[in-house]
């Protein structure tokens, strides 16, 4: 009789929850905020009020992980909120406001290359969540986990193709271009996402347990009061 296969273990660690939070991440953090807050009232200052509410709203965006962990006790780890905001900055204030993506040659590659670094580590955090539900038992698997990582990166990406080509189709923007430039969209996101279950196959294989995840989610552990 061969023995059980040893399921992988997931425990609280607050070391590898607050990992990369230092004093260069942090000044990082809050000058992107400024830039934000701050280019907010230049556009008022000149009177384009369109870019300064465009602007407000992405700086409101950017405090989304601080809110989820003020008001809901969202703990979620700080490399994760850290690429949130990062990702909030250069897609949508970097890309959109300051017009990256019409000047910076790829930018809209190097974005997708972030959502999928981003939605691959959301994948293991996803699994965790899973594994918290007490009427779900999973059996974790590195490599089970990690081709989900992957596949759920694809599947929010795939998924935000769609939207783009919806909104073409209907309002008549002119977000995607050809379907070449959708398909090298879709394959940034996978190598992004592949170069996060790579690091999270091998970080289970030696820790034992998912990364990405301590602190995560103590809404689901019952002290919600």
């Amino acid at each position: 009789m061969m023995p059980d296969k040893p399921k992988i273990e997931i425990v609280d660690d607050l070391h590898v929850s607050q990992a990369y939070r230092n004093g260069v991440t942090l000044s990082v953090y809050y000058a992107m905020d400024a830039l934000v807050l701050i280019a907010v009232g230049v556009f008022v200052w000149r009177g384009n009020l369109e870019s300064a509410l465009s602007a407000g709203i992405i700086f409101l965006l950017m405090f989304v992980p601080s809110i989820l962990k003020e008001r809901y006790r969202l703990y979620l780890p700080f490399a994760i909120e850290f690429g949130i905001v990062v990702f909030s900055f250069s897609t949508l204030f970097l890309g959109e406001v300051a017009r990256f993506y019409y000047y910076v040659p790829f930018w809209d590659k190097f974005t997708h290359f972030q959502s999928g670094l981003l939605l691959g580590a959301s994948g293991y955090v996803l699994v965790y969540i899973l594994n918290e539900h007490r009427k779900i038992s999973l059996g974790l698997s590195p490599l089970f986990v990690s081709i989900f990582a992957i596949a759920f990166s694809l599947a929010i990406g795939a998924g935000w193709e769609i939207f783009e080509f919806a909104g073409d189709s209907f309002s008549g923007n002119h977000w995607q271009t050809d379907g070449t430039d959708t398909m090298w969209d879709l394959i940034a996101d996978l190598v992004g996402a592949l170069i996060i279950s790579i690091i999270g196959y091998f970080w289970m294989h030696r820790h034992k347990r998912l990364p990405f995840t301590p602190w995560v989610l103590r809404i689901f552990k019952g002290d919600r009061y």
